[in-house]
């Protein structure tokens, strides 16, 4: 087969790829606190290099050992999420929470420590604050937080210091841990809105300028106009590899039939 078709099929993959990503950023804009994914593309050569970490990218279809050194092929170099923050959405939830620049909260979860930015909590039959799973959030030693004050008003600063009261002389009850990290690309993404960290937990910062707000939530930093021209885009561009594959195929159909009658 001819390779001009391994290349236009690994590249009409890659769009395909990419199209997969832009569905589900488009499926979260809604949700709050999710941050939009993307991925890098990068002409790769053969030989491709002996690197696992980019195996799974490169998909070239045809074998290095096999594939013409003058040619290219579409690799994926990086899959990333884009943590710019999101606009605040007014809830008046009195447990509703938006933090105003880099960091996560942190709950517990039965498979351990997680992260998040999405601050829509309420509490349980316990009266432990928890995300909308059940998830119990963390105070900064990491034990899970109870705010049992039935009837009085609930007030967090923007240090995430709980109180509650009457409004004059409200009582202190705990306080929300919040955490960030130097390399955002070690937190992997689990779903709900919740992110795992790959490394250890001695890497966790505490963010210095970062705020809470009561009574907001943050929106997804999706922008729909945004995914939809990009996804029309890489809709073009796969129909493009797409046309080239049945150009090939027909240019080697009559090459066949012409020799033959030659022959």
């Amino acid at each position: 087969m001819h390779e001009s078709i391994y290349i236009a099929a690994s590249a009409g993959l890659k769009q395909a790829k990419k199209m997969e990503m832009i569905a589900q950023n488009l499926a979260n804009v809604n949700n709050s606190g999710y941050k939009r994914d993307g991925l890098v593309f990068k002409e790769m050569m053969p030989p491709f290099q002996p690197d696992s970490g980019m195996e799974a990218a490169k998909n070239a279809l045809l074998s290095p050992e096999k594939s013409n050194k003058n040619v290219s092929y579409v690799g994926i170099t990086d899959y990333y999420t884009d943590f710019t923050p999101g606009v605040f959405k007014e809830t008046g939830g009195t447990l509703d929470l938006a933090l105003d620049n880099d960091g996560f909260f942190k709950v517990q979860t039965p498979d351990g420590p997680r992260y998040t930015r999405n601050g829509s909590f309420r509490l349980n039959t316990a009266f432990q604050l928890v995300n909308q799973n059940g998830n119990q959030v963390l105070d900064r030693e990491n034990n899970p937080i109870v705010i049992d004050a039935p009837g009085a008003e609930i007030v967090i600063d923007g240090g995430g210091n709980i109180s509650a009261g009457t409004g004059i002389g409200n009582l202190p009850i705990g306080n929300i841990k919040l955490v960030r990290f130097e390399n955002e690309k070690s937190l992997e993404k689990m779903g709900d809105g919740l992110y795992r960290h790959i490394e250890s937990e001695e890497n966790e910062l505490e963010p210095t300028d970062t705020k809470m707000h009561q009574g907001y939530l943050e929106g997804s930093n999706v922008s729909t106009v945004t995914e939809m021209t990009e996804m029309i885009s890489t809709l073009r561009m796969f129909e493009t590899y797409q046309k080239m594959i049945q150009s090939i195929d027909s240019m080697d159909d009559q090459s066949v039939n012409t020799i033959g009658r030659v022959g």
